[in-house]
């Protein structure tokens, strides 16, 4: 699955399938709905809309909306690669309910199918992956909505940080962004990650690291963020330094825009507990900007799970238990 990672910069510059009246859009408040490797576009939305726009956000991922978010009549996407996650359509359910207006990002199935019989705006994505896989195009698909609804540029963005994408992976396997996820990975080896991030951007990296460490790898991964772990989580690793040395490993997620507080909270972090368990830092030299390295820690991010997956032995494409949780609720 590593040329599937690479495929990151070709995905984030495709053709996508729209309705006519997706330019019309605007609204002030906006919630977003979805589930695993789809919702997280939604946490992707929201941090660059928060760059440029005054816009109201809220992402959800649960079942049903509540009455104090449909008081504020809010515009709502819904968002499934499959089209058929069950939590997605049940939002929908609540939407048409309540008479929201809304629109669809899937590759097909009923959220599609809904969205034309009401006459919806909605976007098509290719289909043929795994939810987790379809991250650049439903980067592209929350982009172009952005551009409808603020008049931005993000689209026009992606094709840069594409280019960017291809010089860094154009060895691919020997490239130098897959050499450092081939160390990063070794360093994980059989450890539990516990992953610390301390900007909105970063928070949404380290939620996608844990994800496809989950589920690439098989993986145990956690998330933290600065500063709320120094008020908590600090401590514990306090007790049993032995057992946080050899059973797990702290990466640090780091930020060129994080507050000045944060930065220094780092330092102390390593400092206070470098001992007791295995610190990582990761923090690129090249951080122009939101996009551009948001997505370069996703595909490094990606190439880690995988390469951690071929290490200890593990198929990722293997999603059998989600499957058996989706007969038995179905059931």
């Amino acid at each position: 699955m590593l040329s599937t990672a690479f495929d990151l910069k070709n995905q984030i510059i495709s053709k996508l399938e729209f309705s006519r009246n997706l330019e019309n859009l605007s609204h002030d408040n906006l919630l977003i709905m979805g589930m695993g490797g789809s919702g997280v576009a939604g946490d992707v939305m929201k941090v660059l809309s928060n760059e440029i726009s005054d816009k109201n956000i809220i992402v959800r991922k649960d079942y049903s909306i509540p009455k104090q978010i449909i008081n504020l009549r809010p515009f709502c996407l819904f968002i499934s690669y499959s089209g058929n996650t069950e939590e997605t359509l049940s939002g929908i359910s609540d939407a048409i309910e309540n008479n929201l207006d809304w629109m669809v990002i899937s590759s097909g199935g009923k959220l599609i199918d809904v969205a034309k019989k009401q006459d919806k705006v909605f976007i098509k994505i290719p289909s043929g992956l795994q939810p987790r896989a379809a991250f650049g195009y439903l980067t592209l698909a929350v982009s172009k909505i952005l551009d409808s609804l603020d008049g931005s540029n993000f689209v026009s963005q992606l094709k840069e940080v594409s280019n960017y994408l291809e010089t860094l992976s154009k060895l691919n396997d020997e490239s130098e962004i897959n050499k450092l996820s081939l160390e990063i990975s070794e360093s994980i080896n059989n450890k539990t990650v516990i992953l610390y991030a301390g900007t909105d951007m970063s928070k949404v990296v380290s939620s996608r690291w844990k994800t496809q460490i989950n589920e690439n790898s098989k993986s145990k991964a956690f998330v933290g963020n600065l500063p709320e772990v120094h008020h908590n989580e600090i401590l514990s690793w306090d007790a049993d330094e032995d057992g946080s040395k050899n059973n797990f490993i702290v990466i640090l997620l780091r930020d060129k825009n994080e507050h000045i507080q944060i930065q220094k909270r780092f330092e102390f972090t390593k400092n206070l507990i470098g001992e007791k368990v295995v610190v990582l830092e990761v923090n690129l030299d090249n951080q122009e900007n939101t996009l551009k390295t948001l997505l370069e820690l996703v595909l490094l991010g990606d190439l880690v799970s995988l390469n951690l997956a071929k290490k200890l032995s593990i198929d990722p494409e293997n999603i059998r238990t989600i499957e058996k949780l989706k007969d038995l609720l179905g059931g």
